[in-house]
């Protein structure tokens, strides 16, 4: 359209130019005459104002095609922020689904979770009803009496084999000379330390290299009062307690 007007008003001043130029080659040759002049001065004015007329519409067009090109404008940045919009719902959608599948998935595993501890509680509660009925259908016998203590400590004044105690000579009662307390831990082993009976200790000291040194490990010399600080070890063999491991003792 633009290019239409552009051709017309060409046209239009290329004609205003020949009008123009006319009068002026006519004027050399011929004289004037008042008519002729009146008539090219009312087609000069004709052209003039169709070539107002064409300017004009050349105007309104030209605001009109700027007004279409910022509505085209806002509408292509209208679509590219609903394109923006769409893309960025198909994304949340996505989000969505995955989320349901995920719940589905849990609600799955609560489902099957659910059902086994069912199945563990009916499990328990018919092993109780069965424990409840044997325990029901059992006869409950008198009790038979505990079976007596056996002594578990013994005593001897010393080592009578050197490295080890005679069982048979073990006694059963403390007294001022039993020197060693003797713990019995099972049927082949036990454990051994000097009595704490000051008469007895006493005694062991007055002759410490024969009843203390074959059967206690000291570091000083040996007077005052005898401390345990660790059992010996015995092992049952034969007759014989035999001693695995010294007793530890310090003076005080």
């Amino acid at each position: 359209m633009c290019k239409k007007i552009v051709f017309l008003v060409g046209f239009f001043l290329m004609s205003v130019y020949q009008l123009q130029a006319q009068p002026l080659t006519e004027s050399a040759t011929d004289a004037k005459t008042p008519s002729a002049n009146s008539s090219w001065f009312y087609s000069a004015n004709m052209l003039y104002g169709a070539l107002g007329v064409i300017v004009l519409l050349l105007a309104i067009m030209l605001f009109k095609n700027n007004n279409d090109q910022k509505k085209s404008g806002k509408l292509l940045k209208d679509l590219k922020r609903i394109r923006e919009e769409r893309d960025q719902l198909r994304h949340e959608i996505e989000n969505l689904r995955n989320d349901m599948r995920e719940i589905n998935a849990l609600r799955e595993e609560d489902k099957s979770a659910l059902a086994l501890l069912q199945q563990e509680l009916s499990a328990a509660l018919l092993k109780q009803t069965a424990e409840e009925e044997v325990a029901n259908n059992t006869v409950v016998w008198d009790k038979p009496e505990a079976p007596q203590k056996i002594q578990e400590t013994f005593y001897s004044r010393y080592a009578d084999l050197v490295d080890g105690f005679s069982a048979a000579e073990l006694l059963s009662n403390e007294g001022n000379d039993t020197i060693f307390e003797i713990t019995i831990l099972s049927p082949n082993k036990a454990s051994f330390k000097v009595s704490a009976n000051l008469a007895a200790q006493k005694y062991a000291l007055s002759n410490a290299d024969y009843f203390l040194e074959p059967t206690c490990h000291y570091d000083t010399l040996p007077s005052g009062t005898i401390i345990n600080e660790s059992p010996g070890s015995l092992t049952l063999s034969g007759g014989k307690w035999e001693i695995k491991e010294q007793a530890k003792i310090s003076f005080r």
